[in-house]
């Protein structure tokens, strides 16, 4: 019965690798050399590359010498061909690139070079796997490779930019800008210079963010860090700008200075106030009027005042609408002075039990009359549950008591059979 089952088991090897092999005599080429940024991958186990950084590959392909009866007989060459590189694992869109179309004659070689650029904001914390495929309607050839992504020390990118009230602007009419840019590097960055100009105008506007932490701690925790963070608003003076469209530029100075980025926006100044007609004194809005939260947490919203007229001017802020929270409006009384700007900061925190979409109202007023009312959006999510943090903890306390106990049970028992032992007699005697 025995020598049965051997046979059978052994039939099902044979064929099984006579199905492999047949497998690969399919196939009549192969992927003979890869190298990617002059590095040859048959080399290394993973390639480390960082955020950013383009990948310049070179594929060759040639006709599969190993296997003798490979090349499909009486075929002079292979046509239809591509190669596809694509890398596995990002979540928010494809990052591939595919060759020309080309063909492959018998014990004949051809090159392929495709160039793949690495997200400024891929994760970090994992690996990537990269898959070349060779390709046509018949055959179908591909190899995996491990890519290790890393942070660079230093890199900031400017996620968003918000322009209050908008880049097409009236004649005399101000500008505030907001810049939220976000930490992607393996540093911390400190003294952040973040300017706003209009070159052909001749207006600038700057202003700092203290410091902005790394995405990432070294166990890959991102809840504990804030990875982007919004600039103060940059107020520009516009009065005086002819009609036409002008180039803005937005530039973020870091790691002292030795690094920068820039963004480029087109600022379209048009008609409305002129000259000779009553011009607009007073802008009052807000960059961002809808945050997130968590339950039971506080938020800020800040109200950007520009006092365009001759007279100093004193503001306060009505909040209404907000029994789901408590609030708090800071300073009680802003006092702007003419050509300048001022703010108005409203802290709010919701209830425990608030959960869902949120709305509240400020009325900024100058005296008793309201000059701006603006509508806010408060997103609140539920809080973490700090009481699965306790048992987590209980848990892990618990099973390290119970490996102490366990070796205390070991070295008692040891203890205990070492004394019954010595007190035995090592033998008999006899006189």
């Amino acid at each position: 019965m025995m020598k049965k089952i051997l046979s059978v088991f052994l039939v099902l090897v044979l064929t099984f690798s006579g199905l492999v092999s047949n497998a690969n005599a399919q196939e009549p080429f192969r992927i003979a050399d890869l190298d990617i940024n002059g590095t040859d991958m048959s080399d290394v186990d993973a390639l480390y590359v960082e955020r950013g950084e383009d990948l310049n590959i070179r594929v060759e392909v040639d006709t599969n010498n190993e296997i003798a009866d490979a090349w499909p007989i009486g075929v002079e060459y292979i046509d239809g061909l591509k190669v596809r590189a694509e890398i596995y694992g990002y979540e928010y869109e494809d990052i591939e690139d595919v060759s020309d179309v080309f063909k492959l004659g018998y014990q004949d070689r051809r090159v392929e070079y495709m160039k793949l650029s690495i997200p400024e904001d891929i994760d970090a914390s994992k690996d990537y796997e990269l898959r070349i495929k060779v390709y046509n309607g018949d055959y179908s050839l591909e190899q995996l490779y491990t890519l290790r992504i890393e942070a660079p020390r230093h890199l900031l990118n400017i996620k968003d930019v918000i322009f209050t009230p908008g880049l097409s602007l009236n004649v005399d009419q101000p500008l505030f800008a907001s810049v939220r840019i976000e930490n992607l590097g393996d540093k911390d960055e400190e003294d952040i210079k973040v300017e706003v100009s209009v070159p052909q105008l001749g207006k600038s506007g700057i202003t700092y963010i203290d410091e902005l932490v790394k995405n990432e701690d070294d166990n890959n925790n991102r809840d504990d860090y804030q990875t982007s963070e919004s600039s103060d608003s940059i107020y520009l003076d516009l009065r005086g700008a002819q009609p036409g469209t002008y180039d803005l530029i937005v530039k973020v100075e870091y790691n002292r200075g030795h690094d920068e980025l820039t963004k480029d926006y087109k600022l379209v100044i048009g008609g409305g106030a002129t000259s000779g007609a009553v011009q607009e004194t007073l802008i009052v809005d807000a960059a961002e009027k809808i945050k997130t939260s968590e339950a039971g947490q506080g938020v800020v919203y800040k109200i950007d005042i520009a006092n365009m007229g001759n007279t100093a001017r004193s503001f306060t802020a009505e909040v209404t609408g907000l029994d789901w929270g408590n609030y708090r409006v800071d300073p009680s009384i802003a006092i702007v002075q003419p050509g300048s700007t001022g703010e108005l900061f409203v802290y709010v925190s919701s209830n425990e039990d608030v959960i869902g979409q949120r709305t509240f109202t400020v009325n900024v007023k100058e005296g008793n009359n309201v000059v701006k009312q603006i509508s806010f959006q408060a997103n609140v999510a539920e809080a973490k549950d700090s009481w699965d943090n306790v048992l987590s903890g209980l848990q892990i306390g618990f099973i390290i008591l119970l490996v102490i106990l366990v070796i205390l049970g070991i070295i008692l028992a040891a203890t205990k059979m070492g004394k019954k032992n010595s007190d035995e007699p090592l033998g008999e005697g006899y006189y």
